[in-house]
């Protein structure tokens, strides 16, 4: 290109940014930063629902098993068959049907169902904010 262009075209001056353009790139930033954070999240959460469920079966299976070989079923089946020595042994009753519940087999039951609805609500929520901002 030539040098001395500058005398070919004395009038024309440098082009001006549009007003207001330095704001619209910066919301289009925020606005990709907001859907990069959207989708971790929809990742993390759809893998969590995915291996809460699956974790979901076994412990089940667990539990069933503890509680089958605990005999709590037959502790508990004395307030329907002898209500008159669960009620004169109330105490003591009372303790061994908590010493034979499958405690830790129902804590990891219910940790594997709370852990479970925890993601499924999360996940909802940012498939939400996902529809209400697209």
């Amino acid at each position: 290109m030539r040098k001395d262009y500058e005398k070919f075209f004395p009038r024309l001056a440098p082009p001006e940014p549009p007003v207001g353009l330095f704001q619209k790139i910066m919301a289009r930033i925020h606005e990709e930063e907001r859907l990069l954070s959207i989708k971790r999240r929809l990742i993390l959460f759809s893998a969590t629902v995915v291996v809460s469920a699956g974790a979901f079966i076994p412990t089940i299976g667990v539990f069933q098993q503890e509680f089958a070989q605990s005999g709590f079923s037959y502790f508990s089946s004395l307030l329907f068959s002898d209500l008159g020595s669960v009620i004169a042994n109330w105490q003591d009753f009372g303790l061994t049907l908590l010493e034979s519940l499958p405690a830790m087999s129902m804590i990891a039951l219910l940790a594997v169902a709370l852990i479970f609805f925890w993601s499924i609500k999360n996940l909802a929520l940012t498939i939400q904010k996902l529809n209400i901002k697209v």
